[in-house]
């Protein structure tokens, strides 16, 4: 005796103390049910916010992208260091053959008559010409340059491209929300499901340890065998196994929640509502007929990506067309020898022009590239294809689901009274002698494990309707216990 007090000692401490501790912490505890526990998982989820940030991202590309249609201009600066300057000759120009008239030129005149003979070479022999070295060392410029594109399709295509690129990281941030919301109603439904098994095993358990003590206490007046208080014990310890794993898998669909709502995992949750509650309402919940896909976010997303590659593909095609581009260019350099920058002399040069460019041959280039965008839009199509049917077999799996976790929950609610008279009528033939502990604990069996099924049968509806309401691209609802 003292033994199975010990033991029982040992199990239910812990128990007692965690439950203090629990209520020690409720004041602390965040209070959520399934449309708080939406709200918070919708505005403090990473996923979400990284969603968001890239419609912003995709609206900066946009407005990149009309910046290409606006002037472009840059102010130019350049240094160049002339190692060994260019020789310039002549081989014609100017007339002067090997003899010339010292007469008919000044000094001056005789001096520029040399240097252009050394240029030309004497008598015509081109081949002896010195030449002459053009420019100095050091070379400065700096100005400005502006162009400005004036028919380029290409840059026309290109923006609505963007534009159609923003639809659709909307529309994957749209999925994300209804992604999250289903893992979060999951998960929520998951974590009542723990916590409904691990109540109906600790209420079992206590029901149980009064029942050993009776039957110990008729063990001891000689009423039962002592065969009946070993079967009873053995049956209460079997209990302790399926509590501790229950605890471990409240804990663990807490931490999930926790992880898809954003918050640290170190805040204690005080989950509002119970499986029982949706019971009750399951019966007055329309389910969605609407089977068009309409809505749903993977086929939209589809959508938008074929359009983005049909702009693609007429974007490659308008590489054959014709674009034109005006730029002036408005510059200032210097030629020097040194770098007494105060001796400078700036000359300017400026131009305005149009550039008309006609593409002619790429080596294949442009036309193979149409090529591969046409290609990628027959594969989006079959993909398109291949999607659909899968989310309409999907949408029927989850109706049939539906349709068989209501009749499931109808059979194990009436499986479960029925369970509870046949144990309470089980009792009373034992308390009377005719019938056996045996028969006592396989009718406490069937009460558990109908019960069990009940619960389960409750959530697998959750999951089911939760499942469709994805598929069809449900956005979250106000309300949370339908």
């Amino acid at each position: 005796m003292n033994l199975r007090s010990r033991i029982l000692l040992c199990v239910l401490l812990p128990a007692f103390v965690g439950l203090s501790t629990v209520k020690a912490q409720q004041i602390d505890s965040l209070k959520i049910d399934l449309s708080r526990a939406l709200e918070i998982a919708l505005s403090e989820n990473p996923t979400i916010k990284v969603a968001d940030m890239e419609i912003t991202k995709k609206q900066y590309a946009k407005k990149s992208a009309y910046g290409a249609l606006m002037p472009q201009m840059d102010l130019i600066g350049q240094y160049q260091r002339a190692i060994k300057r260019q020789t310039v000759y002549f081989d014609e120009g100017f007339g002067i053959g090997g003899s010339v008239d010292p007469t008919e030129f000044t000094p001056d005149e005789l001096k520029i008559v040399e240097v252009l003979g050394k240029m030309m070479g004497g008598g015509g022999d081109t081949d002896s010409a010195e030449g002459i070295q053009m420019g100095r060392f050091n070379v400065w410029s700096g100005g400005l340059n502006v162009s400005l594109p004036l028919v380029v399709p290409s840059l026309w295509k290109n923006i609505q491209m963007t534009e159609v690129d923003i639809e659709l990281s909307i529309e994957q941030a749209r999925a994300s929300r209804i992604d999250l919301t289903n893992q979060v109603k999951k998960s929520f439904f998951s974590l009542l499901l723990a916590q409904a098994s691990h109540d109906l095993f600790r209420k079992t358990y206590e029901t149980d340890s009064i029942n050993l003590e009776d039957i110990r206490n008729r063990y001891n007046q000689g009423v039962v065998a002592e065969y009946d208080v070993i079967t009873a014990d053995v049956r209460l310890k079997s209990l302790i196994p399926n509590i501790l794993q229950s605890e471990n898998m409240m804990k663990i669909a807490e931490l999930q929640l926790k992880m898809l709502m954003g918050i640290d995992g170190e805040i204690p949750l005080k989950v509002v509502g119970s499986l029982n509650e949706y019971e009750q309402s399951m019966f007055h919940v329309i389910i969605p007929a609407d089977t068009s896909l309409v809505n749903n976010s993977d086929l939209k997303q589809f959508n938008l990506q074929s359009e983005i590659a049909h702009k693609a593909f007429e974007m490659q095609k308008l590489q054959y067309a014709p674009s034109l581009v005006t730029s002036f260019n408005w510059t200032y350099m210097s030629q020097n020898n040194d770098f007494k920058f105060s001796t400078y002399r700036w000359d300017p040069y400026s131009m305005l022009g149009v550039t008309l460019q006609v593409p002619l041959f790429s080596g294949g280039q442009r036309y193979h590239n149409v090529k591969q965008a046409q290609i990628q839009l027959w594969q989006l199509d079959e993909q398109r294809k291949e999607v659909e049917r899968g989310l309409k077999l999907s949408i029927r799996n989850n109706y049939d689901l539906i349709h068989k976790n209501i009749e499931q929950v109808v059979a194990t609610q009436s499986s479960v009274e029925m369970a509870r008279k046949g144990h309470q009528i089980t009792l009373k033939r034992y308390e009377t002698g005719m019938g056996t502990i045996v028969d006592v604990n396989a009718a406490a069996l069937a009460v558990l494990s109908a019960e069990l099924q009940y619960k389960n049968a409750i959530y697998d509806y959750l999951s089911a309707k939760a499942d469709l309401e994805k598929v069809l691209g449900y956005d979250i609802e106000p309300v949370g216990n339908n």
